[in-house]
C-alpha cells in the first residue's frame, strides 16, 4: 500500500517513500491570532496523513514548529497594547487547546524560534563564513546568486517572486543588496521585540532560518515530507530550501506538500473583512467531532474550499447518523467500505472521498441492517481512522 501525494516541487503526485520511521515537518502557527478554520484545516489534513501511515503499521514522527518571532506578531502586539510574550504564550495555549479538542494527534516535538537560538546564530555565521551571506549596514542577507535552485520549488516568475516577497515581509527594493530576492537571515529588532545578542549584532533571526535549524535539529539531513499552507511556498519554502542546501548537513527534502486556502461565504477568509472563523468559536457552538467531520467532508489540501454556515450543521447531522449506525447489531459487509476509504486516503488525501465512504457505510446500515455483525466494529475503525471516535459518548 503506497501513499501518493501532489509534490509542489515537482508538480506532480509523488509515492511517499518507504522509510521508517517516516518523518514529517510542518511549519506551525505564529502565535499572534487565535487559531481559525483555515489552520484547522491544515493540521487536521497532516493529521489524518499520519493516522493513515500509522493504520499501515509505519512509525511515524510529525514535528510541528511555532514561529514565535516574527514581524506579525510586533504589529498585533502594539495593535492590542499587549506585552509581546504574554500574546504569544496565549494564542500558543490557546492553539494547543484547539488542537486538543479536535483530536489531533500530539506531535513529537513542538520547537520554537525563540528556543532554538544558539543554533540558529551558528547556521548564519555558517553561511556568512561560506561566502552565501553578506553584511548590509546591521542586516545579514542570504546570497540567492549562491542557490542554483532558487525559484524551482515555486516555479513561480521574477515578477510574481518580486510581488511576493514585497507583500510577505521582504524589502527587494532595498539599495545596495546584491540581488533583489536576497533575503534575511539577520536584522535589528524594532522597538518592542525580543533583542538576541549575536556576531552581527544586537537582533533577532529572519523568518526563513529558524525552520532550516528547527528541521535538522528535529531529523537531520532528511525530511520526508515538509508541509505547510500554500501562502509559504514563496518565499518561505524557497528560502528555506536555499538555506538548507547551503548549509553543511544541511536537510533535504522529499516531498513538499501544501494546503490551498479556506474562503468563507464566497469570500476570502481576512482579519480587514471581518469573516475570520475561529476554531474555539466552532467548539462552542459543536461536538469537536462534528467539527472534524465538516472540515474533513468538504477540505481537498489541493483545491481548499469553501466554508458555508450551514457545513457546521452538516457535520453534527453526519456524527448523529454515525452514531446511529454503530448501534445498529447487524448491517453490511464493511470491507467494501474501508477498501474504498483508504484507496481515497492512498491518492493525494482525497478526504472529502473518505468521508463518503464512511457515510455511505452509515447510509446502508440505518436503511438495511443486513447480515454482518462487523459492521459496527468497521464504523468505528473507519471513523478512528479520521480522527473520529464513535465510541466514547457524545459531548
Amino acid at each position: 500500500m503506497t501513499v501518493r501525494l501532489f509534490c509542489t516541487k515537482r508538480q506532480a503526485l509523488a509515492e511517499l517513500p518507504l522509510t521508517d520511521p517516516i518523518n514529517i515537518y510542518v511549519c506551525g502557527v505564529t502565535p499572534y491570532d487565535s487559531t481559525h478554520l483555515g489552520h484547522v484545516a491544515t493540521f487536521l489534513t497532516y493529521d489524518v496523513l499520519a493516522r493513515r501511515l500509522a493504520d499501515q503499521g509505519r512509525e511515524v514522527d510529525v514535528v510541528r514548529n511555532i514561529t514565535d518571532v516574527d514581524d506579525p506578531i510586533l504589529g498585533r502586539v502594539q495593535a492590542l497594547g499587549a506585552d509581546y510574550w504574554t500574546l504569544v504564550e496565549s494564542e500558543i495555549a490557546q492553539f494547543k487547546a484547539d488542537m486538543r479538542a479536535l483530536n489531533a494527534l500530539p506531535a513529537l516535538a513542538e520547537p520554537r524560534v525563540s528556543e532554538s537560538l544558539p543554533a540558529i546564530i551558528e547556521s548564519v555565521e555558517e553561511l556568512v563564513r561560506n561566502g552565501h551571506a553578506y553584511a548590509l549596514g546591521d542586516t545579514v542577507y542570504f546570497d540567492v546568486s549562491h542557490a542554483s535552485e532558487f525559484g524551482q520549488l515555486s516555479c513561480y516568475s521574477m515578477d510574481l517572486m518580486l510581488h511576493l516577497a514585497r507583500e510577505r515581509g521582504g524589502d527587494p527594493d532595498r539599495p545596495g543588496k546584491r540581488n533583489r530576492l536576497d533575503f534575511v537571515l539577520w536584522s535589528p529588532s524594532r522597538p518592542g521585540e525580543p533583542v538576541y545578542e549575536s556576531p552581527f549584532g544586537a537582533g533577532r533571526p529572519g523568518w526563513h532560518i529558524g525552520c532550516s535549524v528547527m528541521s535538522r535539529q528535529a531529523f537531520g539531513t532528511r525530511v520526508d515530507v515538509h508541509g505547510g499552507g500554500a501562502d509559504l511556498i514563496f518565499p518561505h519554502h524557497e528560502c528555506e530550501q536555499a538555506q538548507n542546501l547551503s548549509l553543511e548537513g544541511g536537510t533535504r527534502v522529499g516531498l513538499w506538500v501544501h494546503t490551498q486556502a479556506v474562503a468563507y461565504q464566497g469570500e476570502k477568509m481576512s482579519k480587514s473583512l471581518g469573516n475570520i472563523v475561529l476554531a474555539r468559536n466552532l467548539l462552542r457552538a459543536a461536538d469537536p467531532r462534528a467539527i472534524r467531520l465538516a472540515v474533513l467532508r468538504r477540505y481537498h489540501h489541493r483545491h481548499g474550499c469553501e466554508w458555508r454556515d450551514g457545513d457546521l450543521y452538516e457535520g453534527v447531522e453526519l456524527l448523529t447518523r454515525l452514531l446511529m449506525a454503530v448501534q445498529r447489531p447487524t448491517g453490511p459487509d464493511p470491507r467494501p467500505f474501508a477498501d474504498e476509504l483508504r484507496r481515497r486516503l492512498d491518492d493525494d488525501l482525497d478526504l472529502p472521498g473518505a468521508v463518503r465512504a464512511l457515510e455511505r457505510l452509515a447510509d446502508a446500515a440505518l436503511a438495511d441492517a443486513g447480515p454482518s455483525t462487523e459492521t459496527a466494529a468497521g464504523l468505528t475503525e473507519m471513523a478512528a481512522l479520521l480522527g473520529v471516535p464513535l465510541d466514547r459518548p457524545q459531548a
